[in-house]
């Protein structure tokens, strides 16, 4: 999986690299296992120092073969901002996979759609 990471008017520490990986980039990467897969995150500070909740977490995942799934969150922190782009993404993504199963087994019951080979 490919992962892009930007920083937006804002420099990006090692820590919060690290703490892009392990709270959004490790939970997303288990829905796609394919190389062709890519994650572009973007941390943006809308008002730079002037401050208030203006910190930006967008995030756009792109799957082979299914649609992108794009996802912005804004908090007074980058933390609570990519925890709950993260929440939304997950969301986002198990729904757009169970539409591709239910396509795939054509509203078939459950006990026929078991018997389906998958491609």
């Amino acid at each position: 999986m490919k992962v892009l990471l930007r920083g937006v008017h804002l420099d990006l520490s090692d820590a919060l690299k690290s703490y892009v990986d392990e709270h959004l980039v490790r939970h997303i990467e288990r829905f796609a296992d394919d190389e062709a897969a890519e994650i572009d995150i973007s941390l943006v500070d809308t008002n730079g120092p002037k401050g208030g909740v203006d910190k930006e977490c967008r995030v756009t995942v792109r799957l082979p073969g299914l649609s992108s799934v794009h996802v912005t969150e804004t908090a007074d922190s980058l933390f609570p901002a990519i925890d709950a782009s993260r929440d939304r993404l997950e969301k986002s993504l198990k729904r757009l996979l169970e539409k591709r199963r239910d396509v795939h087994t054509n509203g078939l019951p459950q006990d026929v759609a078991a018997d389906v080979p998958t491609y």
